[in-house]
């Protein structure tokens, strides 16, 4: 059960993070490349931001409630990388 909280954890904040960043970046550069955005547009992206804040914040709990439950989870997560990363044969 403790893998699984951690691997949760570990993929929102792998997946959700730069997802977010990726988001408000892109847009930002959407609307300086247009030169303006319709009302629609500012309304939209507002929404976006406020979702990624939100989504954000979640993480941070999850991993607060990770860090309280299972104090270990970033170093037994940091082994297996290294592990899986010592394994791996590509070139």
């Amino acid at each position: 059960m403790d893998d699984i909280i951690g691997l949760v954890a570990v993929v929102m904040g792998i997946g959700f993070v730069p997802l977010i960043i990726w988001l408000k970046l892109h847009y930002k550069h959407k609307e300086r490349s247009m030169g303006h955005m319709s009302e629609d547009q500012m309304a939209e992206l507002e929404q976006m931001s406020k979702i990624a804040d939100i989504l954000d914040q979640r993480v941070n709990v999850l991993e607060r409630i990770l860090d309280d439950e299972v104090p270990t989870w970033r170093e037994n997560h940091s082994q297996r990388n290294e592990r899986s990363n010592s394994n791996d044969k590509t070139i």
